[in-house]
């Protein structure tokens, strides 16, 4: 009896330590009680060979536990002015909702991939195009050869190609975001891609000069911070009321009389969107004049009529290179928006090929965007020169180089300083620079994932006052010279050094985060294909801060990397601006 008693205590005992050791807390149990079991058969954390840095220990796992981590986010269309049409075709694209999922997969099985020195690249740019064909295939690797903007049409307005997930870096032409939902679609957060939504405040000529007239506003009392006669030139829109009627006001007064009679153009009219290469750009002659007092009605009309014109106070005292005007092109790169990190580079000058006569009524010689010196090809080719130069000679000519300009400036006694470049020039930029971010940055998309290259263009007058004209976002990149395009050849690849620095930095601290979780036995097998991170939100937190944005040390640009970062939010105090501006100015 006393057996048979001791016998079933014993079987008991087991079958309770058997129910103790399979015990598998649910979802919810956890969830009311996360801290309550860590350790055991259902969690990841047992200990593994020596592997790399850039590689997740469990690689399955690692995709559980960044589907949990990585939520995703909504664009606001607001960011691109509701100016969207997810519902268009483009370049024939499909829209896999299930996109990010896939390049997730991707990139926990391939991770060393994304530290390789060759990189998975999308474009749209054509074939033979300096983007695709000199610079991207060069250094990397592109995905989808046959997609670009000059597709055949009988796959216009169809959805038929797929995204490779193994895509790292996206740098198309067209406007993604407007097309493709960001986050889902595309731009995952392990890749990086080249549209920031929110941009437009700073490369249309009307929002960029409403943003100017915000920002000089704040700095009213602080005016050596910012001012219009030292950055920006005086500004109406005319689309407004009261700035209209200001204008006119000024329009119909014995100042401007007096001004115009000293200097023959006070203003230059603007298209405020959706012109380029000096379309819709025209100097206020007598002509000019006398259509807007008409349109306006010599301003009884302002408030009423709706055409997108600002007016802004044109440089009647420009520096010239023996007789000719110039203007220059300027390149800046915001490389991330989370946090805000922002790149100035070195660009050239793009010289008038006709002498500069206040008086004359062309264009092309009281204006200096290139597209104008057409006629001036033209003839070289049929006549054979024009002013002296074959066609490649006026190409070089009407591109000079900085330290040409610095050789002009020194010789002709502007002045005395052999290192006037980077002693007075480069700092006035950089600094044109920081203001124009500062005053638009509000409006940014704020993600990991993105970047962007801006044309930039400035004048400077006869007084070495710099000027800033207007910013262009995806500028043309054509080598119509040699030394152009060796010039815009490195540039892109600095740019993409950047790029890739950014996201291999972001890569390496997702990889080391999820290998401390699963080390650390803060994962929990739910199922084969269901896991449990305990204190997720306060995960998510720390997953969010470190996909920020910031250079790991073995993914710092190069020292011959030519863009020189201005702006960098990860900084405080005067570094945070590069030193450019004082602490009155922030």
């Amino acid at each position: 009896m006393k057996l048979t008693r001791s016998f079933f205590l014993i079987i008991g005992l087991n079958v309770l330590l058997l129910a103790f050791i399979s015990f598998k807390p649910d979802k919810r149990t956890l969830e009311e009680n996360p801290n309550q079991i860590n350790s055991g058969p259902n969690f990841y954390g047992h200990k593994q060979k020596p592997y790399s840095p850039y590689e997740f220990i469990n690689p399955p796992v690692a995709a559980l536990v960044l589907k949990q981590l990585d939520v995703y986010e909504p664009m606001s269309p607001s960011y691109l002015k509701n100016l969207i049409n997810y519902d268009e075709p483009r370049l024939s694209l499909t829209q896999n909702d299930h996109y990010c999922d896939a390049h997730r997969e991707y990139f926990v099985e391939n991770t060393s991939q994304f530290f390789e020195e060759r990189f998975n690249f999308f474009t749209d740019y054509v074939d033979n195009s300096l983007t695709r064909d000199k610079v991207l295939r060069v250094i990397g690797n592109d995905m989808h050869p046959h997609l670009s903007a000059s597709m055949p049409k009988k796959y216009q307005g169809r959805r038929i190609f797929d995204l490779s997930p193994a895509i790292n870096i996206f740098n198309a032409a067209f406007n993604m975001p407007a097309f493709q939902h960001l986050g889902k679609h595309f731009s995952c957060l392990t890749q990086s891609s080249n549209r920031v939504p929110g941009v437009a405040v700073i490369n249309r000529k009307d929002w960029v000069a409403a943003s100017a007239i915000a920002y000089a506003e704040r700095f009213k009392d602080r005016t050596h911070c910012f001012s219009f006669d030292k950055f920006f030139p005086q500004t109406w829109i005319l689309a407004e009321k009261d700035q209209c009627e200001e204008f006119f006001r000024i329009f119909n007064s014995k100042e401007y009389k007096k001004l115009k009679k000293e200097r023959t153009i006070v203003y230059i009219s603007k298209i405020g969107a959706g012109s380029h290469r000096g379309e819709g750009v025209q100097p206020v002659d007598d002509q000019e004049e006398e259509k807007l007092k008409a349109y306006y009605k010599n301003g009884a009309l302002c408030g009423k009529q709706k055409r997108n014109i600002i007016i802004q106070h044109y440089i009647h005292n420009p520096l010239l290179l023996n007789g000719h005007k110039f203007d220059f092109r300027m390149y800046m790169m915001i490389a991330s928006t989370n946090p805000l990190i922002a790149f100035y580079h070195d660009g050239f000058l793009r010289v008038s090929l006709h002498q500069y006569n206040v008086s004359s009524g062309d264009k092309g010689t009281l204006l200096t965007n290139t597209a104008l010196s057409a006629t001036a090809f033209d003839i070289a080719k049929s006549n054979g020169t024009f002013m002296g130069m074959d066609e490649e000679e006026l190409r070089n000519f009407q591109m000079w180089n900085f330290e040409e300009l610095e050789e002009y400036i020194i010789s002709t006694g502007k002045s005395n300083d052999t290192n006037w470049l980077d002693n007075f020039l480069r700092p006035q930029f950089k600094k044109a620079m920081v203001h124009l971010i500062r005053m638009s940055q509000d409006s940014y998309l704020k993600r990991s994932t993105l970047y962007e290259l801006f044309g930039v263009d400035f004048m400077i007058d006869e007084n070495l006052n710099l000027w800033f004209i207007e910013c262009n976002s995806g500028p043309v990149l054509r080598g119509s010279s040699e030394e152009k395009e060796r010039f815009l050849t490195k540039m892109l690849r600095d740019q993409l050094e950047i790029v890739l620095g950014l996201m291999r930095s972001r890569v390496k601290r997702i990889i080391t985060f999820v290998n401390k979780l699963i080390e650390e036995n803060q994962i929990y097998k739910l199922s084969a294909k269901e896991i449990y991170v305990l204190n997720l939100e306060q995960r998510r937190a720390e997953f969010a801060e470190i996909t920020k944005n910031w250079f790991e040390p073995e993914f710092m640009p190069s020292p011959t990397n030519g863009f020189k970062k201005i702006i960098d939010d990860n900084l405080n105090g005067v570094e945070r601006y590069s030193g450019l501006l004082s602490p009155e100015c922030f």
